[in-house]
């Protein structure tokens, strides 16, 4: 039997959802091992730990995209709301994500002497921060926040591919 296009574009899809998660793992675990740590090197090295993930997510993001637009004008889903809703909610949680995210990462790097972005542009490495005040940056951080919008975003748009209600 031959497997139809549609059908590996939709494998492709799923594939690229748990590269980016795979891809994005890292990050979130990061993020709660930063509030446990006190020692500014390892936290560097977390840091770098986190943004090693960062080509894979957002290579496997792009895959994700694609292959969901195009599976939803082979399987002429367009015309549906759910796959509105799921492309919507997609947009929303990255944007929040990538905005929560750089509130906290980028300046946690620049603080900690780190090379870090700013609209996506590398930085000059600032010298580190005292201990005290990149310890009190890091307590007032939300990792949980931030888990319940990814994890909450990503369960409904798969309960919504899945159970198309509408």
């Amino acid at each position: 039997m031959i497997t139809s296009l549609y059908t590996w574009l939709k494998y492709i899809h799923v594939l690229a959802g748990f590269m980016f998660l795979l891809g994005h793992g890292a990050s979130v675990f990061v993020a709660y091992e930063l509030k446990k740590t006190k020692d500014l090197e390892r936290m560097k090295t977390l840091m770098d730990v986190s943004a090693a993930g960062w080509p894979a997510m957002m290579l496997s993001l792009l895959v994700l995209l694609l292959a969901g637009i195009i599976t939803g004008f082979m399987g002429g889903w367009w015309g549906a709301l759910w796959i509105w809703v799921s492309l919507v909610l997609l947009a929303a949680i990255t944007g929040w994500m990538f905005s929560l995210g750089g509130k906290v990462y980028h300046p946690l790097r620049k603080m900690l002497g780190m090379e870090y972005m700013i609209q996506g542009k590398p930085q000059t490495v600032d010298k580190q921060r005292p201990q005290k005040e990149i310890l009190d940056f890091v307590a007032a951080t939300h990792p949980h926040t931030m888990t319940l919008i990814g994890l909450g975003g990503y369960a409904l748009m798969i309960w919504l591919m899945i159970f198309k209600p509408f």
